[in-house]
């Protein structure tokens, strides 16, 4: 996962008057029409329309009977490595895995191309390859106009009108819908009246309407509108590196053991501009004592040196009579010599979201109710804040573990209220514990540390996994299938590679006159030369004639680019190591089928182990290297050649199908509730006694 790449800016929140209209005068309309339309049915023969609702239930009830009691639990674990969990299952150190594996069946699991966590679940959501469901990476562009944009979801403005009578209102609010083509699981299980219990899967944001609840994951942006920006405040002078962090670093001034600062918040449209909101921010500091006292919004807490606050409300005037609410923790990591606070990302809060993070609507406040406050925020891990030492390997530790206690908790309690249907869990953990601490395993890695204290971190998480396994297994029935999977597995990630760079070196990208090198969102490319040039995570697209703003290349040029470009790339060397960069080259039209295959990358590359596309090559810059050592805390990764990669998949039956793939999930949990795949699923079924 990647939870600091943000092409875009947040969203503004559109304010006016007239929303306080649209929502009174629309809620007295919608009163009175319901209250004619009652009094016409009961005058019309109210009798024929109760008898057709009990006929309807009585439909509804036997069409499910059939399913009545059938269970699947789904246990999504991102990024168990199976090179990692076959090591350990030898060792003995997880020995729910291993009981798992003898009860049923343990297989290596075919992942996606690419391997990215976003592709990769959303097929196993829909049982389609990236080509039938729409998803091809994390980033995605814009043909018309080359522009990334992330491919989670769409926020945008919507201007409506409400009608009251002859009066047109304008109701003025953001809409947000997901980008995923295709349907789910969950779908289809919903039109069969079979219920569906979906907690934090990736992509499934906006929350949807299903028989059962959703908890909305990956995807849930903060309430900036990014997929997570934290505040971070220094009484040290801002570097010139700073300005680079993916936060907001705020320069604050010490004055008599006090300082007078502000929250920063969503923007505004402020006389048709967007503005930064913001609200006064007071700290009182104790050096003595080794703590400050907090005050914000009437709110006061006393935080100690070295520790983290409770959940703390939050609220941002939007508007008239308009507020968006959210919830943050404070890090005090120090009082002195300089001071440095942490502020983490803005959750929206989840008793009243800005969007709807779960279904029912209201479902997320009444588990906050129950169970206490949780991250909602789609990306929890606040990963950049340790790649640019905010935290510190054991602070943020401490903040891996209060999300993955907060993720126990809510398993626990929903898991023992689950009488039938489908019931999904996910967990991100090892997936963020691999990107940030390989390093302390790999001593090819450029911040490979000899004995480092941390060495362990990794197969520690893998055990705590294996306890969180153990407890599912106590809580399940015999009759109850159960499948525990990851998206992909794991490797190194010790030298970054520009893309572009190469492209434009071997003839196939220009930049325009006086530009050494290109800057993100391809500043300075001459699309006018370019025939081809990249984006994502291993994406190469053709600047095609009809598809491309610019588009020079013609369809009888296409084929023999791709063979020229896959030729070169497998042939390519890295100079300083003498190691092949690129493992495989895919061509589009092997690797996607469906009617959005025209939508993804013309080639994918596959890299080899340790070698992996720039954060640069994401957003389509074109520096002046073409390969350099990776010098960040992200060390591991898993964006490689997918056949180095594969997931993992336990089940508590004998799996039959030979070297099953991710896409397989879908149709099998189809079959156990004895319902046939749609034909455009691709996927197969696992067990040989569910397939008709």
């Amino acid at each position: 996962m990647f939870a600091y790449i943000d092409p875009g800016t947040g969203f503004p929140f559109l304010t006016g008057v007239s929303f306080l209209w649209a929502v009174i005068l629309g809620f007295l309309g919608i009163f009175l029409l319901f209250i004619k339309r009652f009094f016409r049915l009961f005058k019309n023969g109210w009798w024929i329309t109760f008898i057709l609702i009990i006929v309807f239930l009585i439909f509804m009830i036997m069409r499910g009977e059939k399913n009545m009691g059938k269970k699947i639990v789904i246990l999504g674990i991102d990024a168990m490595d199976p090179n990692i969990t076959e090591r350990l299952m030898a060792e003995g150190r997880l020995p729910n895995f291993a009981k798992l594996k003898n009860m049923g069946s343990y297989s290596r699991l075919k992942t996606t191309i690419p391997s990215e966590s976003v592709v990769a679940w959303t097929s196993f959501a829909t049982g389609l390859n990236p080509g039938a469901h729409g998803i091809f990476d994390f980033i995605m562009r814009e043909p018309s106009s080359y522009m990334p944009y992330l491919s989670l979801s769409e926020v945008k403005p919507d201007t409506k009108e409400i009608s009251f009578g002859k009066m047109r209102i304008p109701f003025r609010k953001l809409k947000i819908d997901t980008r995923r083509k295709g349907k789910t699981f969950w779908d289809i299980l919903t039109e069969n009246n079979i219920p569906s219990y979906i907690y934090f899967c990736p992509n499934t944001f906006p929350a949807q309407r299903v028989r059962g609840k959703m908890l909305s994951g990956m995807g849930v942006p903060d309430l900036y509108g990014t997929m997570g920006r934290f505040l971070f405040y220094t009484t040290k002078p801002i570097a010139e590196s700073d300005k680079e962090s993916r936060g907001k670093i705020v320069s604050v001034e010490r004055k008599n053991n006090l300082i007078e600062t502000y929250i920063f918040g969503p923007r505004v449209i402020d006389k048709g501009e967007p503005i930064e909101s913001k609200l006064p921010l007071k700290i009182s500091l104790n050096p003595k004592g080794g703590f400050v006292e907090i005050e914000f919004q009437n709110k006061h807490s006393t935080l100690k040196e070295g520790s983290w606050s409770d959940w703390q409300e939050i609220s941002f005037k939007t508007g008239f009579l308009q507020s968006a609410y959210g919830i943050v923790k404070f890090y005090l990591k120090s009082i002195a010599p300089d001071f440095e606070l942490y502020l983490s990302p803005i959750n929206f809060d989840p008793r009243r979201p800005l969007f709807p993070i779960s279904y029912p609507r209201g479902y997320s406040g009444k588990l906050a109710r129950k169970l206490g406050l949780y991250f909602t925020q789609g990306m929890p891990h606040d990963t950049w804040a340790l790649t640019e030492s905010r935290f510190n390997e054991k602070e943020f530790l401490e903040h891996v573990d209060a999300i993955l206690e907060e993720k126990e908790k809510i398993l626990a309690g929903e898991l023992r209220d689950f009488k039938a249907g489908v019931f999904f869990f996910y967990f991100e953990t090892l997936d963020i514990i691999q990107h940030m601490f390989w390093r302390h395993i790999d001593p090819k890695h450029p911040l490979y540390e000899t004995n480092s204290k941390y060495k362990n971190v990794i197969s520690e998480y893998y055990e705590k996994m294996d306890e969180i396994l153990g407890s599912i297994l106590r809580r399940i029935d015999k009759d109850t299938t159960l499948i525990v999977l990851s998206d992909h597995g794991f490797s190194s990630f010790r030298r970054a590679v520009h893309l572009n760079r190469w492209l434009l070196e071997q003839g196939f990208l220009y930049l325009k006159e006086g530009f050494d090198e290109g800057k993100e969102l391809f500043e300075g490319i001459d699309w006018l030369r370019t025939r081809a040039y990249a984006l994502g995570f291993g994406g190469i697209y053709f600047n095609k004639i009809g598809r491309e703003r610019y588009g020079i290349v013609n369809e009888a040029e296409t084929e023999s680019l791709k063979e020229v470009i896959s030729q070169r790339l497998r042939q390519w060397k890295d100079s300083q190591t003498g190691e092949t960069v690129v493992s495989e080259v895919y061509k589009k039209d092997d690797i996607f089928s469906g009617p959005y295959r025209d939508s993804g990358p013309d080639l994918f590359v596959g890299f080899n182990s340790g070698y992996r596309a720039s954060w640069q090559t994401a957003l389509g810059a074109v520096p002046q290297n073409l390969i350099e050592d990776n010098k960040k805390k992200w060390s591991g990764d898993h964006l490689i050649d997918p056949k180095l990669v594969p997931g993992v998949i336990f089940t508590n039956k004998k799996i039959d199908l030979n070297s099953p793939s991710i896409i397989d999930i879908t149709p099998t949990i189809l079959a156990v509730f004895n319902i046939r795949k749609p034909g455009e699923m691709q996927g197969k079924v696992l067990f040989i006694d569910e397939t008709h």
